[in-house]
């Protein structure tokens, strides 16, 4: 069951590793202070809505899941689909 939860809980991660890494690297392209294109816009509404603006939570949610993961079943399971 615990494979199963971590399985889940790893491609959360995954997901949100990539999430965050498209929104870094498009507010590092983009000059201004607000966000211009479809990927700031749904980065900074995804910040706001899910981790009410706290950016050092949402950095932190994918590392954190991995240790977690690691510490329980001895994987840290960073690609979903390898164990």
């Amino acid at each position: 069951m615990k494979d199963r939860v971590f399985t889940v809980l790893s491609w959360i991660a995954f997901a949100h590793a990539l999430i965050v890494l498209a929104g870094v690297l498009d507010g590092m392209n983009n000059s201004l202070p607000i966000p211009t294109s479809e990927v700031g816009r749904f980065y900074s509404d995804y910040l706001s809505t899910v981790f009410a603006g706290e950016e050092i939570i949402a950095y932190a949610v994918s590392p954190v899941i991995w240790l977690l993961s690691y510490v329980v079943t001895g994987a840290p399971r960073i690609l979903p689909w390898k164990k």
